[in-house]
């Protein structure tokens, strides 16, 4: 991508921002204390022993993931609102206290200043699905990096971000205000979605039409995610489709147990 084409979708996504110019109605970043009801709640370590080689860039992972979850920790948004991940977390220079960090480039460790933020992208993702908001922007990863040991979520429930260009934006269709709670707890990041009264349903995340293929010498896995909204009693209320996912394998799921 040229610099001429980068500056301007800088430019144009700092422009629309203040301006709303998408049709919705961006939050105040207003923050509130937590609510009582938690409509979903998930947690994610920030270490997993497997994937660690480099200590240094493990510790400025942590880093970078407690100061973007703290950007965004406590951001309320009403019926309506929308938040997007790069207006509350911003660019992660070294300036605003991010550091070299563990990332994932092409399937490979990376080091990169605020490596490891797709940890609270992703985790915020699966919350929006969780808690019934709607995805008004999200990126899929491009790649399957490893197979399903120990994955408690279908493959494909997050999104990655990349500054300025692949941001991660939400809306609260609700008739009731939401509030987003994101904090370092016993080694995990824990998030909520928040909400100050019970509307009695909820939704759970379903996987449909999971399957893997062979495209030229490349393995590719491919799912449609789901959420159901869920009654007191366990009645099916409806479905709806959010989420479709095509990854590139970086393992041969044949050689898998």
């Amino acid at each position: 991508m040229s610099v001429a084409t980068s500056a301007k979708i800088f430019l144009v996504r700092a422009l629309r921002w203040p301006k709303c110019a998408w049709g919705w109605r961006s939050c105040s970043t207003a923050r509130s204390n937590p609510f009582p009801i938690v409509l979903c709640e998930r947690r994610t370590p920030l270490r997993r022993s497997a994937t660690i080689s480099n200590e240094r860039l493990q510790c400025g992972k942590e880093v970078n993931v407690a100061l973007a979850a703290g950007r965004i920790d406590g951001v309320t948004l009403a019926p309506g609102e929308s938040v997007s991940y790069h207006k509350l977390v911003g660019l992660p220079i070294k300036l605003r206290g991010f550091v070299e960090g563990l990332e994932l480039r092409s399937g490979r460790e990376a080091e990169g200043v605020g490596g490891g933020c797709c940890s609270v992208s992703n985790l915020l993702a699966l919350l929006a699905i969780e808690s019934g908001l709607d995805l008004v922007e999200r990126h899929r990863h491009g790649l399957d990096l490893f197979p399903d040991h120990g994955r408690s979520v279908p493959f494909g429930c997050g999104a990655t971000v990349f500054y300025p260009y692949a941001d991660l934006k939400i809306r609260n269709p609700h008739d009731f205000p939401v509030r987003i709670s994101l904090v370092i707890e016993d080694g995990n990041l824990k998030g909520q979605i928040q909400a100050p009264t019970d509307p009695s349903w909820r939704y759970q995340v379903v996987e449909r039409d999971h399957h893997f293929s062979k495209e030229g010498d490349v393995w590719v896995r491919q799912n449609r995610i789901c959420r159901q909204k869920v009654s007191p009693e366990g009645q099916i209320l409806g479905e709806e489709e959010v989420l479709r996912n095509h990854g590139r394998c970086l393992y041969d799921p044949e050689a898998q147990d």
